[in-house]
């Protein structure tokens, strides 16, 4: 066990330091240049730009700005070409703003998509099954944008309350602790639903489909023949083999800690990770977009390595 581990962490350090070259050599490739004169804008004149060059190395190789740039990652200095601030510390307040919304979202997924789909496979062709089938397509189908401006009309005529942003504009001036802590539910709980509603609909999905195929093996067969319970084949023998395959998946939601929902984070005003890579990409601020790049890297082999963990728990084929 401990040699697959050590395999698997030298394989995923190989495989971010590849990642970290292509992004580098991608956001160089692609049009523009981050020095480039802007004609509209009457103080980027040409000696500012060399000198905004020579400070952010860009009048070296490219191997060598490479060198210089994981350097200053690493070191806690690289800082962003739009305002001068630090890219982690940018990183960290942003990661923050997301975090409760990847959590409160990811645990209504997940709470919801199982009984759900477990059900629509149990019942399935009856009207329990076809009208959740209905409903996650219709789900799937809608435009998040158009659902979010739909839920937002429908909340603030019904129960005439704000719903931008992560708080009630004004709401710390002499506000008690337990109403701005209700406020901030308040206004994390719409946006994360509807981040949800996508998820739950595809989720129950994958969960109904692999319960079918797990309830038509033989072995499920054998155990209804001898009389078990219809409770105990479906939850006992059926739905542990059914999660198998849900492993690799639950250690593929990390990345959404960094990559939020653009669409979401801009209608509801949300300042968060999503959001923050968005405005970087439209003002050419390359270390933070490569920086974002490189952590969400990071997050994606850390969660793979968690699945490889998870499954030499769940599968005993693994540790043989």
């Amino acid at each position: 066990m401990l040699s697959f581990i050590g395999r698997s962490v030298v394989q995923k350090i190989i495989t971010l330091f590849f990642v970290s070259i292509v992004s580098f050599l991608i956001i160089h490739i692609a049009p523009g240049k981050p020095s480039q004169v802007d004609p509209m804008n009457p103080k980027f004149t040409p000696e500012v730009v060399e000198r905004f060059r020579k400070e952010f190395h860009l009048d070296k190789p490219l191997h060598v700005q490479y060198l210089y740039f994981y350097k200053d990652l690493f070191t806690g200095e690289t800082v962003s070409w739009k305002d001068n601030q630090s890219v982690l510390k940018k990183i960290w307040e942003r990661f923050l703003n997301s975090l409760p919304l990847f959590i409160v979202g990811t645990i209504i997924t997940w709470t919801l998509s199982f009984p759900i789909g477990i059900r629509s496979a149990i019942f399935r062709g009856q009207f329990y099954d076809r009208s959740a089938t209905f409903l996650s397509y219709l789900l799937i189908s809608i435009p998040g944008f158009f659902f979010a401006y739909v839920l937002i009309i429908f909340v603030v005529n019904q129960f005439h309350v704000p719903v931008i942003g992560m708080e009630t504009f004004g709401i710390g001036d002499g506000a008690s602790l337990p109403y701005i802590f209700m406020d901030r539910i308040w206004h994390l709980l719409l946006p994360s639903v509807l981040g949800a509603t996508g998820g739950i609909a595809v989720l129950s999905r994958y969960v109904r489909s692999q319960m079918l195929e797990v309830e038509g093996q033989d072995y499920i067969r054998t155990a209804r023949a001898k009389g078990l319970p219809p409770e105990q084949v479906h939850y006992k023998h059926a739905l542990r083999n059914a999660l198998l395959p849900f492993v690799t998946m639950f250690g593929l939601i990390l990345p959404g800690l960094i990559g939020g929902s653009v669409i979401i984070e801009s209608i509801f005003s949300w300042p968060g990770m999503g959001r923050m890579a968005y405005e970087a990409i439209l003002a050419r601020d390359y270390p933070v977009i490569l920086t974002v790049n490189f952590v969400s890297a990071i997050l994606v082999l850390a969660g793979t390595f968690i699945s490889d963990l998870l499954y030499l728990i769940v599968d005993p084929r693994i540790r043989l």
